[in-house]
């Protein structure tokens, strides 16, 4: 399956940037979805909503059809190839 990008949207700021002059804040998103984690946390999952992405931003994921939940971290934001997540430990 793919990303519903209506299903995606972002939460909150969770830090201020250092400058004005910089737009380097970290956003917090939300998506919720049938697809598997397994398929969430794949490489490029994300393509579709680059624009709004930013390295270091988290992604609240609920997947499975409301059965699985994770917190993910941006890890990179290409211009070309796939955006790329890893997931949070839980503790």
């Amino acid at each position: 399956m793919a990303l519903v990008k209506t299903q995606f949207s972002k939460v909150a700021n969770l830090k201020p940037p250092p400058s004005p002059a910089l737009a380097t804040r970290q956003l917090f998103h939300a998506e919720c979805g049938a697809d598997s984690v397994a398929t969430v946390v794949a490489n490029g999952y994300f393509n579709d909503v680059r624009g709004e992405l930013k390295v270091g931003d988290r992604i609240q994921v609920v997947a499975a059809a409301e059965t699985a939940y994770r917190v993910l971290k941006v890890l990179t934001v290409p211009v070309a190839g796939d955006v790329t997540t890893a997931a949070l430990a839980f503790s």
